[in-house]
């Protein structure tokens, strides 16, 4: 974990519930943004709590006794962890604090992740790019209940556009072409005929603009719909 910043002069066991006051956690794999993010929220009243390099130190953080006694408002987690998928962080996250608002961050312009991190749970969707003034704005009413998204994808998510949505069996099975099944193995796998499974599959590569089993998997794993584990899979029938 990178040590959170702290504001001078104030005492730490008070500075999380003063009124106000947020606090959060981050998840970046990039430790320039973390430190860079700790020190814009601070400036407007948003105090980081624990700042993690990946999923897996973030979890622990929050599976802790430490967390447990510490007031939390929202963990922020960047869309893409080096081999781990950031929407599946959020679902993860959701399981060991319900009572949490998460928000995404992202580089990427990209309406497929918008929609699939909202499916998760995620409150919040913003890019990198939005001014420390618009993110914290965007935080707080995250963290007050609100589904808040950048207005550059609002339109896909909100607009509730079927073109980018999934369904849990859609993303059932391009993870099963991942790890390299056929449409008949995923259909006794999941209890379908692979005419089913050709259906659900077609529907996803017309989501994603795909053409190839194999493109279909490298754009949800860029997408943030899969963590990044299948270098080299052989994904053609």
């Amino acid at each position: 974990m990178i040590r959170p910043a702290q504001r001078q002069a104030t005492d730490p066991a008070r500075m999380y519930f003063e009124e106000g006051r947020l606090t959060a956690v981050l998840v970046d794999d990039h430790e320039l943004v973390l430190e860079g993010l700790q020190r814009a929220l601070a400036r407007d009243a948003i105090d980081v709590v624990g700042a993690f390099l990946d999923g897996d130190g973030a979890l622990e953080f929050l599976a802790g006794e430490m967390a447990a006694h510490t007031r939390l408002d929202l963990v922020v987690v960047d869309l893409r962890l080096g081999g781990r998928s950031g929407i599946g962080l959020v679902e993860d996250v959701i399981r060991l604090r319900p009572d949490v608002r998460i928000a995404m961050l992202t580089s990427f312009e990209d309406r497929v992740a918008a929609v699939a991190a909202v499916q998760a749970g995620a409150k919040g969707f913003f890019l990198k790019d939005s001014s420390c003034g618009e993110l914290s704005a965007g935080l707080r009413r995250v963290a007050e209940g609100h589904l808040v998204i950048d207005s550059r994808l609002a339109q896909a998510v909100l607009g509730g556009d079927p073109n980018f949505r999934f369904t849990e069996h859609e993303l059932s099975i391009v993870a099963l072409v991942a790890d390299g099944m056929t449409n008949r193995q995923i259909g006794e796998e999941m209890h379908l005929s692979s005419y089913t499974v050709k259906e659900y599959l077609s529907r996803v590569m017309r989501k994603l603009g795909t053409a190839t089993r194999a493109e279909t998997v490298v754009r949800a794993v860029r997408e943030g719909l899969l963590p990044e584990k299948y270098p080299g899979q052989n994904w053609e029938d």
